[in-house]
């Protein structure tokens, strides 16, 4: 496929897990890695599609600030595809007692294999408030998160407004290349329109009133802690509107 038919390809896809489109971006968008110019204005599209994907903002800004464009794509699938946060969620699950309840509020898909490993835990795939009050910690899983501000599952707001009422803990799980600086989160959070296709289901979480620890391939941190451990490059002219 032509470089440019596979970047529209790309752009087109609508709602595509993390892994493919990311792999699948770096590929096209390392088509433009000599054409300093091209390669602005295909991340650009891509972001115009896809500005709810904080990884896809990640690699785009990486390879924009490379100096090898096409190695530095290369290098951000290999640390995506060794992302740790499964395994500090496993190692946070491990705290729970046999027994404890865990509700998952939307999609925590990528992440899910780390549920397995605790079949004496009590798990619950569910958006009805309600449910957040006798679960011991509830799990929201975001693809994009800022300086104060997470996109999430919309169905999965109101379970953090029940869980902090309740007083029950709320896990964000944040994996390898989701958390954004506050400057690309601002940049970014300007195009979250109702005309903007990305925003199809996904709503503002605010972390400083619901979230109580960030799930990082770091560790389990705070919101603020989580923040600071953002590797994104700062690239203004990267959402520039």
């Amino acid at each position: 496929m032509h470089p440019i038919e596979r970047l529209r390809y790309v752009a087109r896809a609508g709602v595509v897990p993390v892994g493919p489109l990311v792999r699948e971006s770096a590929a096209a968008l390392s088509s433009f890695a000599d054409d300093p110019k091209g390669l602005l204005t295909s991340c650009r599209r891509l972001l115009d599609r896809r500005g709810d994907c904080g990884p896809l903002v990640w690699l785009a800004a990486r390879m924009l600030t490379a100096m090898d464009p096409r190695a530095e794509a290369a290098r951000v699938v290999a640390e995506l595809d060794a992302d740790s946060t499964g395994r500090v969620l496993q190692q946070g699950l491990d705290s729970l007692a046999a027994g404890s309840s865990v509700l998952a509020a939307g999609e925590v898909g990528t992440f899910a294999d780390a549920l397995y490993d605790r079949p004496d835990l009590q798990f619950i795939e569910s958006d009805d408030p309600e449910a957040a009050g006798p679960a011991d910690v509830v799990l929201i899983e975001s693809d994009c998160v800022g300086s104060s501000q997470a996109l999430v599952d919309a169905g999965a707001v109101p379970v953090a407004e029940a869980a902090r009422d309740h007083g029950t803990p709320v896990w964000l799980i944040a994996g390898v290349g989701r958390i954004l600086p506050a400057r690309m989160w601002d940049l970014l959070s300007a195009r979250h329109g109702p005309g903007d296709p990305g925003m199809r289901g996904l709503a503002v979480l605010d972390l400083d009133r619901f979230v109580t620890r960030v799930v990082t391939p770091s560790g389990l941190r705070t919101p603020a802690e989580a923040v600071r451990s953002s590797d994104c490059p700062v690239v203004p002219e990267l959402l520039a509107q």
